[in-house]
């Protein structure tokens, strides 16, 4: 995995626990000629892994690690389907989005 100039992805196993990754920094895709660092992460079968672009959680109001920490918080001990947990997430933290928000949610089968 790479950031690519995004915020951490959240890993939710299947235990319900969630983190948020230790993805190193780097920038935007497209942005060429620069080195960026890569990870290696284990999913485990029924592990979810979300991942994000700040307009998710950005907002003026609320400073980033409390919007990153209540996402977390969201998304712990949930095992809905993918599209409930993408309402759930999008209504909760973005009920008003004035920026654009991407939300892309995949679910590791065994």
């Amino acid at each position: 995995m790479s950031s690519a100039g995004h915020l951490p992805p959240v890993m939710i196993r299947p235990d319900g626990s969630a983190e948020l990754l230790d993805v190193p920094g780097g920038v935007p895709l497209g942005v060429g000629g620069v080195p960026f660092g890569t990870v290696e992460q284990e999913l485990p079968p029924g592990s979810l892994l979300a991942l994000y672009t700040d307009g998710l959680v950005e907002n003026r109001s609320r400073p980033i690690d409390i919007a990153l920490e209540s996402m977390t918080r969201i998304l712990q001990g949930r095992q809905h389907s993918l599209e409930r947990t993408s309402d759930m997430l999008l209504g909760t933290l973005r009920p008003d989005p004035d920026d654009d928000v991407a939300l892309l949610l995949v679910r590791t089968l065994g």
